[in-house]
């Protein structure tokens, strides 16, 4: 039943996806409406075949299918409310696909259960596994929005005012979504860390910083270090824009590292 509602969700994102590049190319209210209907019944769908899978998981993703399913209904979902907050519909020519990029793989691979370790089974995980995928989420639509602003950008320097600068948002509003989207998806890391650090220590055995881990303290660095140099040295534009997809990829990284890639099918999600 979940997968058949996620597949329907899926279908609805991909005519939201259309709906919103023809946006892009002829700016219509009419193509507005339909893409934020299509994406909100979408989550509505999604929304449900998330609760019954997780709730029979007490909360937690299993297997790469689950998690970049997760993952692209938070970030439509974080879509979706800027889309209605700001109506900045052409935004989703951009996330929508991302999207669609992220969900098409959990419609495809089919993953089982893994034991859980001891020491991780503790009312934190669910918490911990979601804010972990809402950052991720924040990320990819703030590194969406980096790209957004790099292409008007460089319209903006050759003074080739074409299609993309008379559809795409200001760079003002483009940079200051950035950096929202940057410290909430912070915020959200810096949690995470911290739960992710307890479960180390409720874990028997010795500690060791593997990919995963060091993937994720590299990330929560360049993003303090990137928050910083805005808050303290000004920093603007694209070179933000360019640190925030840094980061991002960097996040990615470790989201991957947290399955098994070397099964033929999505397998089971190990320790956080």
């Amino acid at each position: 039943m979940s997968h058949t509602l996620v597949s329907l969700a899926c279908h609805a994102y991909g005519i939201a996806a259309v709906a919103y590049l023809a946006y892009l190319v002829r700016q219509s209210e009419a193509l507005a409406t339909a893409g934020r209907v299509l994406v909100g019944g979408g989550l509505a769908l999604h929304g449900v075949a998330l609760f019954e899978l997780l709730g029979a998981q007490n909360g937690r993703p299993v297997g790469l299918a689950q998690g970049f399913s997760a993952l692209a209904f938070l970030l439509l979902a974080i879509f979706l409310f800027l889309d209605v907050r700001y109506r900045r519909p052409v935004i989703g020519a951009f996330l929508t696909p991302l999207a669609l990029a992220a969900l098409l793989p959990g419609l495809l691979m089919h993953g089982g259960q893994a034991p859980l370790p001891p020491g991780v089974r503790q009312p934190l995980l669910p918490l911990h596994i979601t804010l972990a995928l809402l950052g991720l989420a924040a990320f990819a639509v703030a590194a969406g929005v980096g790209v957004m602003y790099v292409l008007m950008e460089r319209q903006v320097k050759a003074k080739r005012f074409g299609l993309l600068f008379t559809r795409l948002p200001s760079l003002e509003f483009l940079d200051t979504l950035n950096r929202r989207l940057v410290v909430w998806g912070f915020l959200a890391l810096s949690v995470t860390l911290a739960t992710g650090a307890f479960f180390v220590g409720s874990t028997p055995g010795p500690w060791s910083v593997d990919g995963k881990t060091l993937a994720t303290l590299v990330a929560w660095a360049v993003f303090a270090v990137l928050l910083a140099a805005r808050t303290f040295a000004g920093w603007r534009g694209r070179r933000v824009a360019f640190l925030t997809m840094a980061g991002f990829c960097l996040v990615l990284v470790s989201f991957l590292s947290s399955y098994d890639l070397s099964a033929p099918t999505a397998a089971a999600m190990r320790m956080p």
